[in-house]
Formats: structure tokens, C-alpha cells, sequence
């Protein structure tokens, strides 16, 4: 077996799976990016436009055609990769739209590409723990307060 055949999901966990990846793969190309070529920038009309901008937007269009639009596996597959990519591109600049500032290398933007790596980590690979830990809580709980 190829190694990369033990981070293939489970049946189920493909679409967490590829915003995942996206997600980590859109953060790692866009700080290449800056790194590279740090005078780079998008103006219009005098402003710069950081790219966190196209994210949001992004984010916005893909949250409404999901509630508005039938959700067929095939296009929930197509929205997952351009969900990690709008989710990525979003979270890049982190610390500048948190903290109102322009600051692009600030450790608030790592904590939270941490938190959300962490988060679609838990999603896709350890339902199965979560799902034994809740049941065990809720019988905890009910022993407690019945």
C-alpha cells in the first residue's frame, strides 16, 4: 500500500476531505505567492484590494447557491474545492481583518489556519472517536442529572 492511500477519507468524509486540502493548499500557495512576489498588488481606484476581499465574496456566493440551488452529491463535489480555496484565500489574511490592521505576517492568522486544519482534521478522519466520547458524555450526563 502507498502511503498516501492511508490519508484517503472514508466513505462519506470526501467532501471534508477535499476542502481540507484545498483549504491548506490555497493558504501554502498564497503565502509562496507573497513571499515571492511581495510588491504584487491588486489596486482599483487607489485602494489595495487584499485578497481576504475575494475570499468573503467567495464564501458569500457559495453559502447562498448551497441554500438556494439542489445539492446533488456531483455539485457538492464541484462547491467543495472552491469552498477550501475561498476559505483559504479568507483566513490567509486573518490578522488583517480581525485586527483591522494591515499586518500579514502575525501569528493570530497561524492560530487560526491551526484551528481550522484542526477542526476539518477532526471532521474527516475521527468521527468515529467523537461519536463514542459523545455517547459516553451522555450517559455520564444522564447519571448525573436524572
Amino acid at each position: 500500500m502507498k502511503p498516501w492511500h492511508l490519508l484517503r477519507p472514508k466513505t462519506g468524509k470526501e467532501i471534508p476531505f477535499l476542502i481540507l486540502v484545498t483549504f491548506l493548499a490555497t493558504f501554502a500557495a498564497s503565502r509562496l505567492f507573497t513571499a515571492l512576489f511581495p510588491n504584487t498588488l491588486i489596486v482599483v481606484r487607489g485602494t489595495h484590494v487584499h485578497h481576504f476581499a475575494y475570499g468573503f465574496i467567495l464564501l458569500a456566493l457559495i453559502g447562498f447557491f448551497s441554500i438556494v440551488q439542489p445539492r446533488s452529491d456531483r455539485t457538492r463535489l464541484k462547491l467543495a474545492p472552491l469552498y477550501g480555496f475561498a476559505l483559504g484565500v479568507a483566513f490567509d489574511e486573518f490578522a488583517m481583518w480581525i485586527q483591522l490592521d494591515d499586518i500579514y505576517k502575525d501569528r493570530s492568522t497561524y492560530d487560526a489556519i491551526l484551528i481550522i486544519t484542526l477542526i476539518l482534521l477532526n471532521i474527516v478522519y475521527f468521527e468515529d472517536f467523537w461519536k463514542k466520547w459523545g455517547y459516553r458524555l451522555d450517559r455520564l450526563f444522564k447519571r448525573l442529572f436524572s
